[in-house]
């Protein structure tokens, strides 16, 4: 195994161990995209690397490796994109709540007419 290899394995298991401490929720799974996006693109520096050099192919161990951690971080995205949805969702109903209150005071408003004699 070259050096470059072994860079590529390291990198996919502090992916994969970085993924395997995820508690669920979706401020941890913001740090742990953002985390996962440099070493993503270390992934991808390496792997050029070794396809110029012609070793790019991924062992077993790899590509099973990689298979979890694209699952897990579908799970990931997964909770990421429901709470952004339960974030507008509720954007949403604050703007239909200043809606209906601007409504509510706008029919109570009459025109006055004041006549002064003209």
């Amino acid at each position: 195994m070259t050096n470059q290899q072994s860079n590529r394995l390291e990198i996919l298991n502090q992916l994969s161990q970085g993924l395997q401490k995820w508690d669920g929720s979706s401020e941890q799974a913001n740090e742990i995209v953002a985390n996962n996006h440099t070493l993503l693109a270390e992934l991808k520096k390496v792997d050029s690397m070794l396809h110029r050099q012609g070793n790019g192919s991924y062992t077993k161990e790899e590509q099973d490796q990689v298979a979890t951690i694209v699952e897990s971080q579908q799970s990931l995205l997964t909770v990421i994109k429901k709470d952004r949805a339960a974030i507008l969702d509720k954007m949403k109903q604050m703007n239909q709540k200043n809606k209906v209150v601007d409504n509510y005071y706008t029919s109570f408003q009459q025109p006055i007419f004041v006549d002064r004699g003209m």
